[in-house]
């Protein structure tokens, strides 16, 4: 990888929105419902009475200039942005990312504003609907030259709960109106936030260059560091290595989320806009479980992860599956919002190493190397190491040559090769799963050291903790606990490769 994505629009609303949007960018009368009605095959046809059809048909170029919202979550005004006939925007949300797209299913949806049928002409108890004082009502103003408003007035659910009753208010005939189509008039401001937290480039080649990750995890006394390393070999899994609590290479697969996926991270939905010190603390992040901090050429982000939230049964009755946690992100223009973030998403949260780090505690090719020692406190094993260029293999291209190992001596006499290599592999695949600090309280009881050409090392140290549990240095540093059965089997097959015979991998 080079170093250098829920919308919450119901599908009845993205679908309006399409058939629609030219009501909302220039409005200019609808179509003779005749000929639509005479298209349409009986299946197809939908009982619709229109219910700003007069403003459309009698005005050009009209659109939808404000829209006052009052309902149980919330009050708000979404306004019309000054010289752009397609754009919306909750004043109060000021220099936060607002969604287009939801703005304009909302004006859509009132430029389009039908009933399904008439529940009650001329009604003398609007109380039996839900409408007398209704808890949700919504004002538009349009922007013909009288300003026209319209106030309508959302009261109960009807019994087949597909519809609500809806009257303009002052009036007194009482429609049936599309669930679907009210939908936005129950929102509170902070759904019309942009739910994309940090956009993703178009290509590989647009990532900003990956230079650090701190990922601080509140129930560890450790933070884990990944780095792009200033040199870095061939072979290594990926472009990145974690340099705290320990040195290690990271799996080329569990990665990729860690180092790069807070790019395209996106939220479920909008929590708190511009929240405070209570906010913070309410929702778990004055003091959050999981921090992130992701310094980048194009500068640095902070990903804080909060309290969790649980996933409910079919009672409604909260499981101890953790559906989704409360997330802020700074370092990102517009995004001064505390959201909500599907857990699946946010694989930092709560993270060990070992989900992320390579099995393999060193990373060197065979072709990079002119020797590897093994001493067990009374012998050294010197194996000397020979590479040559392939002649059967193509250059890359960067026109490097293809090595092979060509030759492995032991006090001057020639090794097979294929089986030295694959006692080598078996070396290379020490299960370096558990990272591991406290130092060791007996002697080193097994020393191998890895030497490259170019004058580099690795050198792995190897200490009894229990008669099971292995301890081991990588380069001076406790990194790693292991099964000491695999310490045991490593020197048996060494014995097994200089005698020229199949190792035991099982």
């Amino acid at each position: 990888m080079n170093s250098k994505v829920k919308s919450i629009i119901i599908c009845i609303v993205v679908i309006l929105c399409l058939g629609v949007m030219l009501f909302v960018l220039n409005l200019t009368g609808k179509k003779d419902d005749s000929s639509s009605e005479s298209s349409s095959s009986p299946a197809e046809s939908v009982k619709t009475i229109p219910l700003t059809d007069d403003i459309a048909n009698d005005l050009d170029n009209t659109y939808v200039k404000t829209v006052e919202i009052k309902n149980e979550n919330d009050s708000f005004t979404i306004s019309h942005v000054k010289g752009k006939t397609d754009k919306w925007e909750i004043k109060a949300l000021s220099g936060i990312e607002q969604s287009d797209t939801v703005y304009s299913g909302l004006a859509s949806i009132i430029a389009d504003f039908s009933a399904t049928d008439i529940a009650e002409e001329n009604a003398d108890d609007l109380s039996k609907f839900g409408l007398e004082n209704a808890k949700t009502k919504f004002t538009v103003t349009f922007s013909d030259d009288k300003n026209t408003k319209r106030t309508y007035l959302i009261g109960d659910i009807t019994p087949n709960e597909n519809d609500y009753y809806v009257c303009e208010e002052g009036k007194s005939t009482v429609y049936t109106v599309s669930s679907g189509t009210l939908s936005y008039f129950f929102y509170k401001r902070e759904d019309f936030i942009a739910l994309t937290m940090l956009d993703k480039p178009v290509s590989d080649d647009d990532y900003p260059d990956f230079i650090k990750e701190t990922i601080k995890v509140k129930s560890n006394d450790y933070d884990m560091v990944i780095v792009t390393p200033e040199e870095t070999l061939d072979y290594m899994p990926s472009a990145q290595v974690m340099t705290e609590p320990v040195f290690a290479y990271l799996d080329a697969t569990n990665s990729a989320s860690i180092t790069h996926g807070m790019w395209g991270l996106s939220a479920s939905s909008a929590i708190k806009a511009k929240p405070g010190k209570s906010d913070f603390k309410e929702y778990g992040l004055l003091d959050p479980m999981t921090k992130v901090i992701l310094e980048t050429s194009d500068g640095t982000y902070t990903l804080s992860i909060g309290d969790p939230i649980y996933a409910k049964d079919s009672n409604g009755k909260e499981t101890s599956a953790i559906e989704s946690y409360y997330t802020y992100l700074d370092g990102v223009s517009g995004k001064d919002v505390i959201f909500k973030v599907a857990a699946d998403s946010l694989p930092w949260a709560g993270v060990e190493p070992s989900y992320f780090i390579s099995s393999l505690m060193t990373y060197n090719a065979a072709t990079d190397l002119k020797s590897v020692i093994v001493d067990d406190g009374k012998e050294k094993t010197t194996f000397k190491l020979t590479s040559k260029v392939n002649p059967e293999a193509e250059a890359d291209e960067d026109e490097q040559q293809t090595m092979m190992l060509s030759s492995v001596k032991l006090n001057g006499k020639d090794l097979n090769v294929e089986v030295w290599k694959s006692w080598y592999q078996y070396l290379l695949q020490c299960p370096a799963s558990e990272v591991y600090f406290k130092e060791p309280e007996t002697e080193c009881y097994l020393t191998v050291s890895i030497n490259r050409i170019d004058g580099g090392k690795d050198v792995l140290k190897f200490y009894k903790d229990t008669n099971r549990r292995t301890i081991v240095k990588l380069n001076g540093k406790t990194s790693y606990r292991i099964e000491s059965e695999y310490v045991s089997k490593l020197v048996s097959n060494m014995k097994l490769a200089i005698e020229g015979k199949e190792i035991n991998v099982d």
